[in-house]
């Protein structure tokens, strides 16, 4: 009907099909590219005529969608058809409910990017599978974040046709195996070298650091925590500034993420529910590097289902767990402990957490006030000359707080200790300057006690509730003469309890009116004082007396049922 229209429409399609043949340097360069690729061929199997979906799962700005670009880059001119839904999660997330329309509306931009047809009508779910099920296709789903995205746009592997490859890059690895994708390529971090390359050829254009910047240049990718984004945009930064420059912008970078960084991250964060943040925080802001055991005992009565909470958090790559112990990243660290400084930016008595030093000293010296807010306190007083008397007071007005984390050997509390939150679930305090816990001290819901290096006499007066307590670490409390009456521990009978006096040189004796059967180990090497030996219990499966006052084991230690 109209010439001048169709010579035009094939003149762009002719130009359309150079394009896409020029071949492409625009990821020249990028480091340890090849590597990533190597390591997908064998998910990607391009030789077989299988319909694959194939997952790539990593955390926020590890470089999930950069890989996913370059394997499209390099694939797409072998495939009939070829897509790039990138960014899925922030253009289409105000369509994540599952309902039809949500489904339609998504299917619509899917199809009308893959066949070109920008005023494409989607009426039902079924045009995707009857238009693709004969085409081998290229499909790229960058930044999926909920089901119904796939659904929409790769409900079935039938959908398309023989050879056709399914890319979907996203966070949520159960989002992955609820689809039924088991070919995932985890992004891990670049090495060392690679990390500071990727900073380099941002801050230099070049892969190694410029003469007199090699210091800087290594403790800044340190600070981007070796994550392709963070090394990205802090490489950027520092692009054509002077070697002062970067020496006056370092102070401000060790402790406060980068704007760009921070709303990548936080994006992440958003999207978890109110109490999979609540649990973010408390990670992020106190239990990093802790026993994955320890970190359930210690927040069962804070969340349901802890366990499954962290699964959560690993699956969405937000913190991971190796070897039965809690890992995140240093930026998402940076991330969770810059939203509870948000809480009360210029009063940190009201927050949830506490780890700044100058802070928690105005609190514990009673030049300021803590509150009800306050639920865990993170303190590291190694390394300071200075001694700092802790006010008698200090905990009074904080009583939520369950997590109390001191370390130093600077610490004095010359007017004593008044009070301890009842609360208090983790005690764990190096060197405690006291030879006794106040007498109103209650611990009833303590789960765990460490004071290393106390110089504790002995624990308490009279008999305690400890209906809580798992552990209890007393190492090298030189000082300590006797244990309390453990008899109300009823709840070790279930859970392992680690009890170790090493080094408790003035201990003389052990109760023996208590037994516990759970006891694992036991360890009282050093205590030199020590004469008697501990009958406490029979199920003990590590037993150290070396170094101990202990002349004779008596010869029912061979009917133990469980030692080693």
């Amino acid at each position: 009907d109209n010439e001048a229209a169709m010579i035009k429409k094939i003149a762009t399609d002719i130009s359309n099909m150079l394009n896409n043949f020029t071949l492409s340097n625009d990821f020249d360069g990028l480091v340890g590219m090849g590597a990533h690729l190597k390591k997908m061929e064998p998910l990607l199997c391009l030789g077989s005529a299988e319909v694959r979906m194939i997952g790539i799962w990593g955390p926020p700005g590890i470089g999930k969608t950069t890989i996913a670009r370059v394997a499209y880059n390099q694939l797409s001119n072998s495939f009939q058809l070829s897509v790039f839904m990138d960014d899925i999660k922030v253009k289409y997330s105000r369509l994540c409910s599952d309902n039809y329309s949500a489904k339609l509306q998504l299917q619509q931009q899917f199809m009308s990017q893959i066949i070109d047809h920008k005023d494409m009508v989607v009426s039902h779910l079924g045009v995707a599978p009857n238009r693709l099920k004969d085409k081998k296709v290229l499909v790229v789903l960058d930044g999926v974040d909920c089901s119904v995205q796939l659904d929409a746009m790769a409900k079935e592997t039938w959908w398309f046709g023989p050879g056709s490859r399914i890319i979907i890059t996203t966070q949520d690895q159960k989002l992955l195996r609820a689809h039924g994708i088991n070919h995932i390529y985890k992004v891990d971090f670049p090495t060392n070298d690679e990390a500071l390359q990727i900073f380099c050829m941002h801050s230099f254009g070049q892969k190694s650091p410029k003469d007199g910047f090699e210091e800087l240049a290594r403790e800044v990718t340190q600070l981007s925590g070796e994550l392709p984004l963070g090394l990205r945009v802090m490489g950027s930064y520092f692009w054509g500034m002077s070697k002062q420059e970067w020496i006056n912008s370092l102070p401000r970078l060790r402790i406060s993420l980068d704007a760009d960084i921070r709303s990548i991250l936080k994006f992440s964060y958003d999207a978890l529910n109110d109490e999979d943040k609540d649990l973010f925080l408390h990670i992020a802001c106190f239990f990093i590097y802790e026993s994955i055991h320890k970190v359930e005992e210690h927040l069962a009565k804070k969340f349901i289902e802890v366990r499954q909470r962290l699964n959560v958090l690993a699956e969405k790559s937000l913190i991971s767990i190796d070897w039965g112990v809690i890992r995140m990243h240093s930026l998402l660290e940076k991330l969770g402990r810059e939203i509870v400084c948000k809480q009360s930016i210029h009063e940190p008595g009201q927050r949830q957490f506490l780890y700044e030093k100058i802070e928690i000293c105005e609190l514990l010296t009673g030049d300021a006030t803590g509150s009800k807010s306050v639920i865990g306190i993170k303190l590291d007083y190694y390394k300071i000359e200075e001694e700092l008397d802790v006010s008698e007071k200090a905990f009074e007005g904080m009583s939520n707080l369950q997590f109390l984390k001191v370390s130093g050997d600077k610490l004095q509390l010359t007017g004593g200790l008044n009070y301890l939150p009842h609360k208090l679930r983790l005690l764990e305090w190096s060197h405690f300057p006291m030879s006794c816990f106040p007498c109103n001290v209650n611990l009833e819901f303590l789960v765990e006690l460490v004071m290393i290096g106390s110089k504790m006499e002995k624990l308490w007066e009279g008999i305690k509730t400890l209906r809580s307590l798992k552990w209890m670490d007393l190492s090298d409390s030189v000082n300590l003469k006797e244990l309390p009456d453990l008899s109300t521990a009823t709840n070790l009978e279930k859970l392992y309890l680690r009890l170790r006096l090493k080094g408790c040189s003035k201990l003389e004796v052990l109760p023996t009116n208590i037994n516990l059967e759970s006891l694992d180990e036991l360890s009282l090497c050093d205590c030199s004082m020590l004469k008697s030996f501990p009958h406490i219990s029979t199920n003990i499966r590590y037993l150290n007396l070396k170094g101990t006052a202990i002349e004779q084991v008596p010869p029912s230690i061979r009917s133990w049922p469980r030692l080693e």
